[in-house]
């Protein structure tokens, strides 16, 4: 019979402790983190917020929990969702890519709102508490991606994570073996979220990880109620791997891994704000500007041989009227608005100035996007670029790690600068005092006795 990959997530769930983590897992934890909190913090300026805020405030009464970047309060449900789409909605936000999850989006939100709950009701959470939640919701999504083998055809950072995001609760609620189970199969009763909106670029997208987190809430409520749900959540007839994933999905790294290897540890931070896939073409244009002091008008083309699955979503053509969603999926024009203007911040996918400058246009022209058909379509690298400068000489850029990745990381001074950068664009003002005793707080989290005391920093 095989084994029942909710059979391990379970026993994962239930006896891993905060002291099983290693220095560097605790650091990695804290870091990443932080960035969310920024990501956050940033997405606070997303699009169609005002009716989203509208519509989820319409669902449930209550102001028992913090919107990240206004913070404004709503009901536990509202700020979940909310929360869980501005942490997505900028492609921001970091990720596991063998998994092709981001995982903490839905993780966070449910998690944080929670806490507060939890709080409010005289119940603290404590830093450890916390942090070993947090690494266990992280765990259980990147594994299920990892897991699968084929295309995407759901949006993995919106159904894998909303199973993460109920690892997490349930750690926290200190769920029995048979509790977290039935967490993990009313979970699967609620999971959605497909590729369509990613395709055509629009911000349902990262709604759909709030969808995920609110569920996780409502599997959790339901198991303290004493619901059951399946068991054969993903292995079943029925199951996750078969539905989800069709049935092409392989467990070997998940049975020989889950328990030593922390997936926290295998994150990348998302230097830009864009698809994690495009992030490829710029870190070869940076190179171009950095190592070999060229510009715009010395390149005459840029080929770029990338994996199936990069050139599936991220390979679309420049259109007229370019949208925010839709351009940070366009490497094309990521590509060449960094070639042209040196930067890719927040505005560079939302101001008109950026989105129809002509020499950026006129640059994305000088691109091509080709499918590397020998590789995988699971994975985002190794790419390789072909520059052919304009005195007709080449230039070959072979990347096996994309900037941001472990292998190739940021430094702390630049993930400190992003999360100041994302700080800086909250809706409401935050003043450098806040920003460093927010970075304080959460490299110090393990002592704190209430992770809630966070919010009384703004």
């Amino acid at each position: 019979m095989k084994i029942e990959a909710a059979d391990l997530f379970t026993k994962h769930i239930a006896y891993s402790k905060f002291e099983d983590l290693d220095n560097k897992t605790i650091k990695n934890l804290k870091k990443f983190l932080l960035d969310t909190i920024g990501v956050g913090i940033a997405g606070s300026t997303g699009a169609n917020l005002t009716e989203l805020k509208k519509v989820a405030k319409s669902w449930s009464n209550g102001s028992e929990c913090t919107i990240l970047g206004s913070w404004e309060n709503y009901s536990r449900d509202a700020t979940t969702l909310i929360n869980a789409y501005q942490i997505h909605c900028l492609e921001f936000d970091c990720i596991h890519e063998g998994a092709v999850v981001h995982p903490m989006a839905a993780i966070l939100s449910s998690l944080l709102a929670h806490c507060e709950e939890l709080n409010n009701s005289g119940h603290y959470t404590n830093g450890k508490d916390f942090l070993i939640s947090l690494a266990l919701g992280v765990d259980i999504a990147s594994y299920l991606g990892i897991c699968a083998r084929g295309e995407l055809k759901f949006f993995r950072p919106a159904t894998a994570s909303g199973f993460g995001a109920v690892a997490a609760l349930s750690k926290m609620q200190k769920f029995s073996m048979e509790e977290i189970h039935n967490a993990l199969g009313i979970m699967y009763s609620q999971t959605c979220g497909n590729m369509q909106s990613h395709v055509e670029g629009v911000p349902i997208l990262g709604l759909q990880v709030g969808f995920n987190a609110k569920a996780a809430l409502a599997s959790m409520d339901l198991t303290k109620a004493g619901f059951p749900g399946p068991k054969r959540v993903f292995n079943g007839e029925y199951g996750y791997f078969k539905l989800i994933e069709n049935d092409n999905y392989d467990m070997t790294y998940l049975q020989e891994n889950i328990g030593k290897a922390w997936m926290i540890d295998q994150l990348a931070h998302k230097p830009f704000p864009s698809g994690r896939l495009t992030h490829g073409l710029v870190h070869a244009i940076k190179d171009l500007k950095l190592k070999h002091g060229l510009n715009k008008d010395d390149i005459e083309s840029i080929e770029c041989y990338v994996p199936p699955g990069v050139y599936k979503l991220v390979a679309r053509p420049i259109i007229d009227n370019l949208t925010t969603n839709y351009s940070k999926l366009c490497a094309k024009f990521v590509g060449a608005s960094f070639m042209i203007h040196d930067h890719l911040n927040i505005e560079t996918f939302t101001e008109k100035k950026y989105l129809n400058n002509k020499d950026t246009l006129n640059f994305a022209k000088k691109i091509i996007i080709i499918k590397n058909g020998k590789l995988d379509q699971k994975v985002l690298s190794p790419q390789k670029f072909i520059i052919t400068l304009v005195n007709e000489s080449k230039i070959e850029i072979n990347l096996d790690h994309v900037y941001g990745h472990p292998k190739v990381p940021l430094s702390e001074k630049e993930y400190l600068e992003k999360f100041s950068k994302c700080c800086f664009s909250s809706t409401k003002k935050i003043n450098k005092n806040q920003i460093n005793t927010m970075i304080d707080f959460i490299f110090n989290l393990e002592n704190k006795v209430n992770v809630i005391d966070f919010f009384k920093i703004i």
